[in-house]
């Protein structure tokens, strides 16, 4: 069905989109201790989902957004993540049984789904066994601190903004934040168990001067144990 590739990182990414590992700069430069961007590709489709039902539902569930999305597809596609999340994001690409990309209104997001191969119940699959990158472009000029950073964050994705987030070392401009923790969900067989969840969060420069990148990257289930931030 989705035939043509799906470049995540086309002129949507130059004009307002770019994760240079919080730094703000194009592709191959190293300014500072700026990390090089890295890509993360997906494989073939083998799933019964749709793509943009699996986005808007992940985000709903897990970030509580409501999301606009503009093309999507689950044959392959790219994000260019900071180089310190590039190797536990394609651990844990590389263990789910699909993953969808998509270009959504100002933002890009990958969502994978299935421990090996999906259940068929996509609500399962989200709750025990997912990973999702979402990368928002918004207005305003980087946060002053640490303080400032996470509150925007916590307003871009009210539903993980309650969790105890601890401060992670700067590499550039911008800054990060992570988070585990462990609540009720429900697996394949419909049984609701206790299930982990692992987040990273970041609030990092843009391109276009103005705008700031608001990204998460959040693991639940059993493909938490491929994060390893």
């Amino acid at each position: 069905m989705y035939a043509t590739r799906l470049i995540v990182l086309t002129s949507l990414l130059i004009g307002t989109l770019f994760l240079p590992g919080c730094g703000g700069q194009p592709a191959g430069t190293t300014p500072g201790r700026t990390p090089v961007p890295i890509t993360v590709e997906a494989g073939e489709r083998a799933t019964p989902y749709d793509a943009q039902e699996a986005i808007r539902n992940y985000a709903a569930r897990v970030l509580g957004i409501s999301v606009s999305v503009k093309s999507a597809g689950g044959r392959t596609g790219t994000i260019t993540l900071p180089v310190e999340a590039q190797q536990s994001v394609d651990a844990a690409i590389s263990l789910a049984g699909a993953t969808y990309f998509g270009v959504l209104e100002d933002a890009l997001a990958s969502v994978s789904l299935g421990d090996g191969e999906v259940s068929g119940d996509l609500t399962a699959d989200i709750e025990s066994a997912s990973l999702g990158v979402f990368v928002m472009t918004q207005e305003g000029a980087l946060p002053a601190g640490e303080d400032e950073a996470l509150a925007r964050i916590k307003r871009t994705f009210p539903a993980i903004a309650d969790l105890d987030y601890v401060a992670q070392p700067r590499t550039g401009k911008g800054y990060s934040f992570q988070a585990t923790t462990t609540g009720k969900g429900l697996d394949p067989s419909g049984k609701i168990v206790a299930v982990g969840q692992s987040v990273v969060v970041s609030v990092t420069p843009a391109v276009r001067q103005g705008r700031v990148l608001v990204w998460a990257v959040v693991a639940n289930g059993t493909l938490t144990k491929a994060l390893t931030f």
